[in-house]
């Protein structure tokens, strides 16, 4: 049986460079690999699961997360 949280065909959401959202549609799936082809510019590519989210919204916690990580983590804060 199959643990995939997502389906051939489902849209999904990517996380790009760490700051876009793209809207994929899922093509294939290979084990932990997903094939996904971009919904709007029809570009594709192939994600390992865990860099898929099923909302816009999970992505763009994603992007907080990574925003706030990188204004504290930043060696100019110390002065």
């Amino acid at each position: 049986m199959s643990d995939n949280k997502y389906s051939r065909g489902d849209i999904v959401y990517v996380v790009s460079n760490g700051i876009y959202i793209m809207k994929m549609e899922i093509i294939s799936i290979s084990g932990d690999f997903y094939t996904l082809r971009s919904v709007d510019s029809g570009a594709g590519t192939r994600l390992k699961k865990h860099r898929i989210y099923a909302t816009e919204e999970e992505a763009q916690k994603v992007i907080d997360e990574h925003d706030r990580k990188s204004k504290s983590d930043s060696g100019y804060n110390r002065w």
